[in-house]
């Protein structure tokens, strides 16, 4: 005799999704299903406005997440907005205003070299604490840390220092912090809930992050094995305690990885760099292809992959198709992403916070990819046979 099943249980999803987006409602309820735990939020701006708002999950409405490297789009938009507006010069060599990059081995690195994973400082050699980090002794290290190729030359992804680099940038040149230019004149200009170093009185929203037991395909492994490059700063210490649900973390100023948002402030964030929202838009159209424009296309050199940048945006590549060939966005460690196309008018905020078994954007997110790109193709058809 068959033992009784479970009657099955109907996973918890509250928001709305307009046309033609109304069928990611049960996609996006599968897909928090299989998840099997925590939560997740998927929100869509198109066509000037908000049309898909999803929370499922153990999330609530008012859910904000840590990004992960989810950041590094946010600072990139905050690199273009100053070197628009005359504070920063991004071609210019760190050397011009940061006398310890004047030294034969980095004397051409520039703050675009960073934002293309281009500079060879992907790393640091030295081991530093939580509050070391904290204290920012991450900009005395990587003055004196020599580049692991010669600038310029090739790539690879500056987990950490990326931000360590366009914060001392950001000083020596806007004379605030990513997060403080972040916070002044995006996400208070936008109205989002969004910080790089959150408020005291935000911590309680943020979701506990749950970890699937990690693996590796073989060819990280052998990569691994090859490299002479160290993990990143914060992946280092993740290894010795729960860095990433240590609030000291999310109230932290790294432009790499300490952002705190939700999918709504994504969505709305990088589609006010392709249209107006509410009537302002971030980026021209110009800066906006100058921001996408690639910097980067290849074989990455501490992820052992291709990978494909622009000026701090991913751009699509086999890991991370995103929505096409036009399309730019972000994935991070811990399983959130967000992506736009110009194209398509469209942007994506996804966060969730089970940290997946493989670093990068989660299956879930990958999966709805596919599924917008066939709610935009089926009205895209419906229209032409309405016209034929």
């Amino acid at each position: 005799m068959c033992a009784e099943r479970a009657a099955p249980e109907v996973v918890p999803v509250t928001g709305f999704a307009k046309e033609p987006f109304a069928p990611l409602a049960d996609v996006f309820a599968r897909l928090v299903g299989a998840q099997g735990r925590g939560g997740a939020a998927l929100a869509i701006y198109h066509n000037g406005g908000l049309v898909v708002d999803l929370v499922g999950g153990d999330y609530r409405q008012d859910s904000l997440q840590l990004l992960f490297s989810v950041t590094k789009p946010i600072t990139a938009i905050a690199s273009a907005m100053a070197h628009a507006a005359g504070l920063i010069d991004l071609d210019a060599p760190l050397a011009d205003y940061w006398p310890a990059f004047d030294r034969p081995s980095t004397a051409v690195i520039s703050a675009r070299s960073v934002l293309g994973h281009r500079s060879g400082l992907a790393a640091l050699d030295e081991r530093l604490s939580l509050q070391q980090l904290l204290d920012a002794v991450d900009e005395d290290a990587i003055e004196t840390q020599e580049p692991y190729w010669v600038p310029d030359t090739a790539h690879g992804y500056h987990g950490f220092t990326f931000g360590t680099l366009l914060n001392g940038a950001f000083r020596r040149t806007v004379g605030k912090t990513v997060g403080e230019y972040v916070d002044e004149h995006v996400a208070k200009r936008l109205g989002l809930d969004l910080w790089i170093g959150a408020p005291e009185d935000q911590l309680a929203r943020i979701e506990r992050i749950h970890y699937d037991s990690p693996k590796l395909t073989p060819g990280r492994v052998e990569h691994l094995r090859e490299s002479r490059i160290p993990l990143s700063t914060t992946s280092q210490l993740a290894q010795q305690s729960d860095l990433y649900n240590d609030p000291s973390m999310a109230r932290a100023c790294w432009p790499s990885s300490s952002g705190v948002a939700g999918a709504r402030d994504l969505a709305r964030l990088l589609y006010a760099t392709l249209h107006d929202v509410d009537g302002d838009r971030l980026l021209t159209e110009d800066e906006t292809r100058a921001m996408l424009a690639t910097r980067s296309n290849g074989l990455d050199r501490v992820l052992g992959v291709i990978s494909h940048f622009g000026s701090g945006v991913q751009r699509p590549f086999p890991q991370l198709p995103l929505l096409g060939a036009n399309s730019f966005g972000h994935e991070a460690a811990g399983g959130s992403a967000a992506v736009a196309d110009p194209e398509r008018d469209i942007a994506v905020g996804y966060t969730t916070n089970i940290y997946p078994s493989m670093n990068g954007a989660s299956v879930g997110f990958l999966a709805l990819m596919p599924a917008i790109q066939h709610c935009l193709t089926e009205r895209a058809d419906d229209a032409s046979v309405v016209g034929a």
